[in-house]
């Protein structure tokens, strides 16, 4: 009787004591009652994601009211029970940083994602696949292996907000492999979304004529992107990309002072937010005064404005010391071109233009 009578008051002091808990709010909180958050290009929801397709996300607020956001009005979308793992990784995907994006996603436990809705579930599938597609690009790896997850992931997730995204990292993997018809195929999806994606869609192949080093069709396409009826922000921040893409055209055809000025007419009118923006913009513009012959310290110039106040993102930032350790060898300042070097070699590793440095050269 005493052992009842001391388990009964132990339950009733344990219950006692979670009534209390919840009473000031330390309760455990179920994973379903965390709200999630979708990021957006006008500011922050809050409430429930209820679903998703190619074209956005429809969620429900604290109050029941349900609402859609666009996938061109998307910038994140943050599930309130995720493990923290994941959503660091999807931050580092972001950034370009797809290596470390991997090794992130790589430490969520499965018992995290116990109990978890079906959308975390495919949120998790999403940065796997897509860390591991970046990560091939940015290394040179064999696209193979990347491009095989990738469209799993498009098989399983039809209904995906990440679908057009994905459909485009295809094709950059298909391009990479050497199969342009596959490909064009899809990119060529990207062009039933909104009409920011049909901006994407037409610069996306005109990126892969650029690489093929066909300058005079990648700019025939670069043109044709811009002439795409796509007013809104969305459609403005694409056209911005395809400007940058048509003036790296412009260069290698030998109109350096086009360039020059389509790159400067962006810089002038870009968000001072616009961070990875601008870091490209320099790179091109540096690119365009390296091709102009006779201005090296223009050149200079562009790429230490990445290095020193737009280098957060890995791409921008290896491409700009490639350049500035060639350019300080080419100034005979040799110790300035081992720094950049090295900076290089130490920080971006698996980055195209540390191999091409240590190939000898940018």
């Amino acid at each position: 009787m005493r052992q009842t009578r001391a388990g009964g008051s132990s339950a009733r002091v344990v219950a006692a004591a979670a009534v209390a808990l919840a009473a000031v709010g330390w309760a455990p909180v179920a994973r379903a009652q965390a709200p999630d958050r979708v990021v957006t290009t006008d500011g922050t929801l809050t409430g429930k994601v209820v679903g998703t397709s190619a074209d956005g996300i429809e969620m429900e607020d604290r109050g029941g009211e349900s609402r859609k956001v666009s996938v061109d009005r998307l910038r994140e979308v943050q599930f309130g029970g995720e493990p923290q793992s994941l959503r660091a990784a999807r931050s580092l995907l972001a950034r370009g940083r797809a290596a470390d994006a991997l090794e992130e996603v790589a430490k969520v436990e499965a018992t995290e994602l116990d109990g978890a809705d079906q959308l975390l579930l495919d949120e998790m599938d999403f940065v796997k696949a897509a860390a591991a597609g970046r990560a091939a690009l940015a290394s040179g790896a064999d696209p193979k292996e990347a491009g095989r997850l990738v469209a799993e992931f498009l098989a399983k997730h039809a209904k995906s907000h990440h679908v057009y995204d994905m459909q485009q990292l295809l094709g950059d993997l298909l391009a990479r492999a050497g199969k342009a018809d596959a490909a064009l195929a899809a990119y060529a999806t990207l062009a039933k979304g909104p009409a920011a994606f049909k901006v994407r869609s037409a610069a996306a192949k005109a990126g892969m004529l650029f690489d093929q080093q066909k300058f005079a069709e990648a700019l025939t396409e670069f043109d044709a992107a811009l002439a795409i009826d796509a007013g809104d922000d969305a459609g403005a921040e694409q056209k911005r990309a395809a400007q940058l893409g048509k003036a790296r055209c412009l260069a290698k055809l030998g109109k350096n002072d086009d360039a020059v000025a389509l790159v400067q007419g962006i810089i002038g009118q870009a968000d001072p937010e616009e961070k990875e923006l601008l870091g490209r913009a320099y790179n091109v513009l540096g690119s365009a005064y390296r091709a102009a012959g006779d201005r090296d310290q223009d050149a200079v110039i562009a790429y230490l404005t990445v290095d020193l106040v737009y280098n957060g993102s890995p791409d921008n930032h290896a491409e700009a010391l490639a350049h500035l350790a060639e350019l300080w060898e080419k100034a005979k300042n040799p110790e300035r071109a081992r720094e950049c070097r090295k900076q290089l070699l130490d920080s971006y590793p698996a980055s195209p233009w540390a191999r091409k440095q240590a190939a000898g050269g940018a």
